[in-house]
């Protein structure tokens, strides 16, 4: 029976060395450039884009994710779906310019805004002294992580592209950052500027990867079936971080780009 969405989530990459370092350490999020910003819980006129740090996923069957393969890379790392949950992993929202959720954002951002306004006005620090965990200024700016465009243009390898966001069904990992951990997000013109972007990236991956055991791996994607034997001497290496039957296990959730195009 055909399925329309999977109980793995996938994520895929463009290198090899990529899907060695998640089995070592971890995804480490990473900064993205977002077109759906803050702003737009306040205005809708005002999209701004930003850089939100996240790992991505998406929640589609190896029989549909070809176009996911040529568009993101053919290496990839398949983990069970309850693991996402346990781990906060969330499927995004996505909407449109005339959705009906940017009224009720809108609404809750002038309401949020408007009570900081009115305190500050009056001598009161507002929302200021509150820790950031309770912060509800800060809770919409979070919330804003979770929501994209139906479609729209996504910054890739240093140009544009249209995309129809939405084919995706993507589920995400936003850390929640600190101010004081260093990098919250990034301006447009930070995250082009390569030197504070990987120094940003460099900060969060040290405190908050996303970390799995054996069991939780459902799928190792290599490009070629070729590969499959380097792969296995690189897991062989990882004794400090698997046992032997866990390497083992490992071993046969190898499959490549190459199968899933002609198989599925």
């Amino acid at each position: 029976m055909s399925v329309i969405s999977s109980n793995t989530l996938f994520h895929f990459t463009n290198s090899a060395e990529r899907i060695i370092s998640i089995l070592k350490n971890g995804f480490a999020p990473k900064f993205c450039l977002e077109e759906l910003g803050y702003d737009l819980f306040f205005s809708k006129d005002s999209k701004s884009e930003s850089a939100v740090p996240m790992t991505c996923f998406c929640d589609l069957p190896l029989s549909k994710i070809d176009r996911h393969l040529q568009f993101y890379g053919s290496y990839g790392i398949g983990l069970s779906k309850d693991w996402g949950k346990k781990n906060g992993l969330t499927p995004l929202t996505y909407i449109h310019d005339n959705s009906t959720q940017i009224k009720y954002l809108m609404q809750l951002g002038q309401l949020i805004g408007g009570a900081s306004a009115t305190a500050t006005a009056s001598g009161s620090n507002a929302f200021k002294d509150l820790p950031m965990e309770e912060n509800p200024l800060v809770a919409l700016f979070e919330l804003s992580g979770f929501y994209k465009p139906y479609s729209g243009q996504m910054w890739r390898i240093n140009t544009y592209v249209d995309k129809r966001f939405y084919d995706e069904r993507e589920w995400r990992y936003v850390p929640f950052l600190k101010v004081e951990d260093g990098h919250y997000r990034l301006t447009k013109e930070e995250f082009l500027n390569d030197i504070k972007r990987a120094s940003a990236n460099d900060t969060i991956a040290k405190d908050f990867s996303l970390k799995f055991k054996s069991e939780d791996v459902k799928y190792i994607i290599v490009n070629k079936e070729n590969e499959m034997i380097a792969l296995f001497d690189a897991l062989d290496s990882m004794k400090a971080l698997y046992t032997s039957d866990e390497i083992k296990i490992l071993k046969t959730k190898i499959i490549s780009s190459e199968q899933i195009l002609e198989d599925f």
